[in-house]
């Protein structure tokens, strides 16, 4: 008797083309600021300061669409 193997699911990344052996790796900067390597930003036409402060501590996401700086 053979063992037939199950398919493996497809995801968005099998869609994906593979990757050039000479290409530079790419860190999102999302993934930076969601481990805390580096600080979130606060756009500049925010100003209360509470809404500040839930930015910063992460319980607020600002997309980068409206994030001029980003």
């Amino acid at each position: 008797m053979t063992a037939i193997l199950p398919e493996r699911p497809t995801t968005a990344l099998d869609a994906l083309p593979p990757m050039a052996a000479t290409a530079e790796p790419v860190v999102l900067p999302s993934l930076l600021v969601g481990v805390g390597i580096t600080p979130r930003r606060v756009p500049a036409w925010i100003t209360d300061k509470r809404l500040i402060e839930s930015i910063l501590a992460g319980f607020i996401d600002i997309p980068d669409e409206l994030n001029p700086e980003a």
